[in-house]
């Protein structure tokens, strides 16, 4: 990381901003020195013209001083004034020639011809001008032909001093030429170096900064439609080439990390696929086994269903006829415990969990808490092992196989118990009613043979054909009771509608008795056995009421306490029970109360204080028990 930022400050001349930097100070510079030099050229032009007037003044007044002088000689004018306008005029052009800016622009000046133009200016009046006009200004009196003689000298020279003056005034003139065109050709050459400083600005500019900036935006764009494949052409060791070298590398992890995440999505998707096949497959395996167990039909469905899913090769499923409750107990040869329903088991009899990671052999064992009923047997391949979803669903399945032959089992065992205990009702039933009642119809025809036997009188064995028929009559009256009892069942889909049923059927068998029901058991659930043992009781109750209490209203009441107890309640408004209920040869009181304690609950019997009988019968259900 040093070495890459050393050379990037080793090549940061190549800098986009130092490469249009430097042509604009370049541009500043040159407009810089061409304003210094247009200052210097216009300070040091300054007093050219003012020296050229004076040169032209000069000129002027020698031609004055010769006119001054052919008038003095023509006697127009005295001695004495011409000696002072001599005087004043040689003092005048001293000043001129010695202390006006003419002489300081020609003593500042460096060029040759000004120099000399001016020094034979001066030396023609310092050797014949001034000396001449000195001659005249002595102060004695001048004659006309002196006058005359010295105007002619003065004008023998006044033509070459001219001359000399306008020599001096063109060396300005040439000078101040110079000058100006060295300040025009300075002034171009700034103008042309600056258009090329700004050609190459826009040059570089717009190869360095618009072309790139514009490949750029087309990477942008292509990018924010998620094409990452194209790349900037723009290769520099600058800004905007670090820039392109970055945002190429950047769309090149971009698409890495899009390929990435496309394959964790498809890794995703085809996950959440497996795993909606594995939801389907264990969905319709629940329902298949919800619908019942033990079809070799449905166990075939399940193993293909799970091979096609798993792609397990080998799949074989043993179970028992009859629940194990040794659950490790897997080695006996197939066929005497065990039936392979699927596949061929006969040569794979492994401990539960023991697994043959070599062969790629795992046998499930399908068990619950308490009983065993197979296993299921995996042969995944050579050196081939199972992955974790796999196992999963594998155990899922065993599992829900598990579950089902365990419930299977439990109604079997439960239904088995129900029709022992019905079996043992029916013998108690038939015992305490119909038995009785023929050991007494026994004994009756054991009397009457008796009595044929010792040729009783008519009287005693037509008493005991009465007592006979009496018998028989209430044996077919118990016959007819117990059939009725025996073949009540549940056809309504719920507690709430058989009850009403039977309420309707009592309610229309007499216009005279009114019966009505109050159901408010609300979430207090019962079982199916419960169900059946607390209609017996009510239809008993209220075959009571209805019989023999010639009661002209029956009211049924179902609540639930706050202890979750089931309370039904038959009231009655009839004559009320007996103090002794249980005559001879009737036994629904006792049916009744038998049906309570397997209910685990009481029932109570009693006479009402406002006259009739009430019913009680309350227990907790298994749900809350």
């Amino acid at each position: 990381m040093a070495t890459m930022l050393a050379g990037r400050k080793l090549r940061f001349s190549q800098s986009i901003a130092i490469q249009v930097l430097i042509p604009m100070l370049v541009i500043g510079l040159l407009a810089l020195s061409s304003m210094l030099v247009s200052l210097l050229v216009t300070l040091n032009t300054q007093h050219d013209a003012e020296a050229i007037n004076i040169a032209g003044s000069m000129r002027m007044q020698t031609y004055r001083i010769a006119v001054h002088l052919q008038r003095a000689g023509g006697g127009l004018e005295n001695g004495q004034d011409l000696a002072d306008t001599l005087e004043e005029e040689r003092r005048r052009f001293s000043e001129k020639l010695y202390q006006s800016s003419m002489a300081r622009v020609a003593g500042e000046s460096r060029e040759a011809n000004l120099q000399r133009a001016y020094r034979r200016v001066v030396d023609n009046w310092e050797n014949h001008m001034a000396p001449l006009l000195q001659s005249l200004m002595s102060g004695q009196p001048l004659t006309a032909e002196a006058l005359a003689v010295a105007s002619r000298e003065y004008l023998s020279h006044v033509a070459e001093h001219v001359s000399d003056i306008d020599q001096l005034v063109l060396s300005i003139q040439q000078n101040t030429e110079e000058k100006i065109e060295l300040l025009g050709m300075y002034e171009g050459l700034s103008i042309f170096l600056s258009f090329l400083a700004l050609v190459f600005i826009v040059m570089r500019t717009d190869q360095n900064l618009v072309r790139p900036l514009k490949d750029l935006v087309r990477a942008a764009e292509h990018t924010s439609v998620g094409d990452f494949s194209y790349r900037t052409y723009y290769e520099a060791v600058n800004e905007i080439g670090l820039l392109c070298s970055t945002f190429n590398d950047m769309s090149a992890n971009l698409a890495r990390h899009y390929r990435k995440l496309e394959d964790m999505v498809d890794e995703k998707t085809a996950q959440l696929q497996r795993s909606n096949q594995m939801l389907d497959f264990l969905y319709n395996t629940a329902q298949r086994l919800s619908e019942g167990v033990g079809g070799r039909q449905t166990f075939s469905e399940i193993i293909t269903d799970l091979k096609a899913l798993t792609a397990i090769p080998r799949i074989s499923l043993c179970l028992t006829n009859e629940a194990n409750t040794d659950k490790y107990d897997l080695i006996l040869p197939a066929g005497e415990e065990y039936d392979c329903l699927i596949g061929d088991c006969r040569s794979c009899f492994m401990q539960p969990g023991d697994e043959r990671k070599i062969q790629g052999e795992m046998s499930f064992a399908i068990e619950d808490a308490n009983d065993n009923f197979g296993f299921l047997y995996l042969n995944t391949g050579s050196n081939l092992e199972l992955e974790p979803w796999q196992q999963r669903l594998v155990e899922a399945v065993v599992e829900h196989l598990a579950a089902a032959m365990a419930l299977q089992y439990r109604d079997g065992l439960s239904r088995r118990l129900m029709l022992f205990e019905e079996r043992s009702i029916i013998a108690r039933e038939l015992h305490d009613s119909l038995a009785q009642s023929l050991s007494y119809m026994k004994m009756q025809v054991a009397r009457l043979v008796r009595l044929f036997d010792r040729e009783a009188p008519e009287e005693q064995l037509r008493e005991g054909l009465e007592d006979l028929q009496q018998g028989l009559n209430a044996a077919y009256r118990h016959l007819r009771e117990l059939l009725t009892t025996f073949r009540l069942k549940l056809d309504s889909p719920s507690l709430y509608q058989a009850l009403k049923a039977t309420v309707d059927e009592f309610d229309r068998q007499s216009a005279q008795t009114e019966v009505v029901l109050e159901f408010h058991l609300g979430h207090c659930l019962l079982t199916p056995n419960e169900d059946i043992h607390v209609l017996q009781i009510v239809r008993e109750a209220i075959t009571n009421a209805f019989k023999h209490a010639g009661a002209s209203h029956i009211e049924l009441r179902c609540e639930c306490d706050e202890e979750n107890r089931a309370m039904f309640r038959v009231v009655d408004d009839g004559v009320g029970i007996a103090a002794d209920p249980d005559k001879e040869h009737h036994y629904g009181l006792s049916t009744m109360r038998e049906r309570a304690q397997q209910l685990r609950g009481s029932l109570d019997i009693h006479r009402r204080q406002r006259g009739g009988t009430e019913v009680v019968l309350s227990f907790v259900p298994e749900a809350f028990s």
